[in-house]
């Protein structure tokens, strides 16, 4: 095998274990962790696919499924724990999605703090819509901030460990 093409294929991989990364940092674009995988594939097609094993293979998939449930599974009992209603689960889930692209006139600051705050904002406003007591909407809101931290925080390490075990792979 040819030592360009061996480079070659490690720097696009890296390029996607890269958008891997951000994309898990940036919420706003989906599906992070499964970028990992067509990097994975350009330098099994480019190189060799003996590297990449069946486990290798398995355990990437199983990591990208603990790491959906898990975003979903933390919002949800972040603001259960806090006392929220389903309204305020509904609410910090649309809110992730939706107060990005309100604020993208802040430009790259809105894809960075449009999540974290669309959950909170969200999160408050279902609370409201349920005619809750300020002290309870700011509870909430409060779970809705630390169940995203604490769900990013998650997929992050999930996809590093993705991407370490790739590296440990070909290396």
């Amino acid at each position: 095998m040819d030592i360009a093409l061996q480079i070659l294929a490690v720097l696009i991989a890296t390029l996607f274990m890269l958008a891997a990364l951000f994309t898990t940092l940036v919420p706003i674009f989906p599906g992070g962790a499964l970028l990992v995988i067509p990097g994975a594939l350009i330098y099994g097609w480019i190189v060799d696919f003996s590297d990449l094993s069946w486990g290798f293979w398995l355990g990437q998939s199983v990591l990208i499924i603990v790491g959906m449930i898990s975003d979903n599974v933390a919002q949800i009992l972040g603001i259960k724990k806090m006392g929220g209603s389903k309204a305020g689960m509904i609410g910090g889930t649309i809110g992730m999605f939706v107060l990005p692209f309100l604020i993208s006139f802040l430009g790259p600051l809105a894809l960075i703090f449009g999540p974290l705050l669309g959950a909170i904002v969200g999160a408050m406003l279902g609370e409201m819509y349920m005619r809750r007591k300020r002290d309870e909407v700011i509870k909430v809101g409060f779970g809705s901030a630390l169940s995203f931290l604490a769900g990013t925080f998650l997929k992050v390490l999930l996809v590093g460990i993705q991407i370490a075990w790739f590296y440990m792979a070909i290396f």
